[in-house]
């Protein structure tokens, strides 16, 4: 057996639009789905007055499931998913345990006005996360929206935000497992991100998730706390270990798990941004006159005109003289100096080309760099285990974990899966999960009655344009 890599398709705002249609496809394939996410915090704490409590101890030590729903759930709406990861697992072979595995991490930039937990950022940083690349080419998205999201004036923020949350959306209608992993707090943060604002009530709360997901979710971090009490069962080690358990089941041709790791998709790079011809006049301006009069330009680092205040300044003095001198009838400065003043300018321009052309290059590497870490199917060495990449805490990984530690649990015990369906693990009661069932007491929430039309297609959203990626 042995899986020889970790490889994930790396999912921005530069390709989402790219490849969207295709995942969705393969979500429609899917046997099951196992998701993990990154977030800006897990409690409210040292917030400001306005909040009226801290959040920190009802998360961790609440007894009532309404007092630590509602910490929870304040936590949600107050924070953001940073980075979402998606492992889809499809039917490979007839045998049991065969699968097709297709690796998604989604870096995510929420548009809501957001906290941010010092403790959660620097673990984000710490385990290599790319908080400058989040910024710069997150999929832009607006939380809870509910119906719909709001309609920005950029159109293509909300091609991603709706394209994201169609990929979402796509998993309710698929119907089938979801899997996590001690995820009580990722199923809080995908429902308020990309189904609605969450319900003020538990009760509701449990009873839109035993319905949105029919096909049941499954917590591997209880599985394996009641399969195997009083062994390890955080995620690294419960896959490891699993792993090693499938791998001589393997040896004794027993069934067995064998997840083949897809490469990554291929679509077409997007194409680089044109710039309009410039006018007859304008042709002899050498600055950005946006910039100059504004101090921003739309086209950024990607202007073929100069943004140097200096190099402006020295034009608009030379500008402002000739000027002054036209009006006055005086004559214009000397022919030398003028020339002198553009040889020097020419080779500010020079420099400063040379400048961007070196940063261009060096983005250009830093990009290649990032493809081959996230999606190079040549192992990477860690300590301990040279056949998996160093990559716990990445979203895409953990969730690729999360899914093979249930497609073992699955071969292990069978129908006896049955067993731990809908039971999510509580922290510090490992023994009393949380019952993903409906209460005869409760009903849908109104998030959920006005998001199910467009669930159930009676209500389409806007449609993301086509995608022309390939397997």
């Amino acid at each position: 057996m042995g899986v020889a890599t970790a490889t994930y398709n790396d999912i921005t705002r530069k390709n989402l639009l790219l490849v969207d249609k295709t995942i969705r496809e393969q979500i429609a394939n899917a046997k099951f789905i196992a998701v993990d996410t990154e977030f800006t915090g897990l409690s409210i704490s040292n917030a400001s007055p306005a909040f009226g409590f801290n959040t920190q101890e009802w998360v961790t030590r609440a007894t009532q499931m309404e007092d630590k729903y509602k910490a929870m759930s304040n936590v949600a709406k107050t924070h953001a998913l940073v980075s979402l990861g998606m492992s889809v697992f499809s039917k490979r072979h007839n045998k049991p345990g065969s699968f097709n595995v297709n690796n998604y991490n989604f870096t995510v930039q929420q548009q809501n006005s957001h906290l941010i937990s010092a403790n959660s950022i620097a673990f984000l940083a710490q385990n290599g996360f790319d908080l400058n690349r989040q910024a710069s080419e997150g999929i832009r998205f607006y939380a809870g929206p509910n119906p719909l999201p709001p309609v920005t004036r950029n159109e293509l923020a909300n091609q991603e935000g709706l394209a994201l949350r169609e990929i979402f959306l796509d998993m309710v209608r698929s119907k089938v497992p979801l899997v996590i992993h001690n995820g009580l707090f990722d199923l809080v943060y995908i429902y308020q991100a990309f189904f609605g604002p969450l319900p003020d009530s538990y009760n509701a709360f449990v009873y839109d998730l035993s319905e949105m997901f029919p096909g049941g979710i499954y917590d591997t971090k209880y599985i394996s706390e009641m399969v195997e009490p009083g062994s390890a069962s955080f995620l690294a080690y419960t896959f490891h270990k699993n792993e090693r358990i499938q791998k001589r089941r393997l040896v004794a041709e027993e069934p067995a798990v064998q997840a083949k790791l897809k490469s990554p998709l291929k679509y077409p790079e997007p194409e680089e941004p044109t710039f309009p011809n410039l006018p007859e006049s304008e042709k002899g301006i050498e600055y950005c006159l946006n910039f100059a009069l504004h101090g921003h330009c739309r086209f950024k680092d990607k202007c073929p005109k100069s943004h140097d205040i200096d190099f402006i300044l020295d034009c608009q003095e030379r500008e402002e003289a000739r000027k002054l001198a036209s009006e006055s009838g005086s004559e214009a400065p000397e022919k030398s100096d003028e020339k002198n003043a553009g040889v020097d300018d020419s080779k500010k321009r020079k420099r400063s080309s040379d400048d961007e052309d070196s940063a261009s290059t060096s983005g250009a590497d830093s990009k290649k760099g990032r493809k081959a870490s996230k999606n190079s199917e040549e192992p990477a060495s860690k300590p301990g285990n040279g056949d998996h990449k160093n990559m716990y805490h990445t979203a895409a990984y953990d969730a690729y974990m999360t899914g093979f530690i249930f497609a073992s649990y699955q071969i292990r015990l069978g129908e006896g899966i049955g067993e731990y369906l809908n039971k999510v693990y509580l922290m510090g009661r490992p023994d009393q999960p949380l019952l993903i069932k409906p209460s005869l007491f409760a009903s849908n929430s109104l998030t959920y009655v006005q998001t199910k039309p467009i669930i159930e297609g009676k209500e389409a959203p806007v449609k993301a344009r086509p995608s022309r990626a390939k397997q």
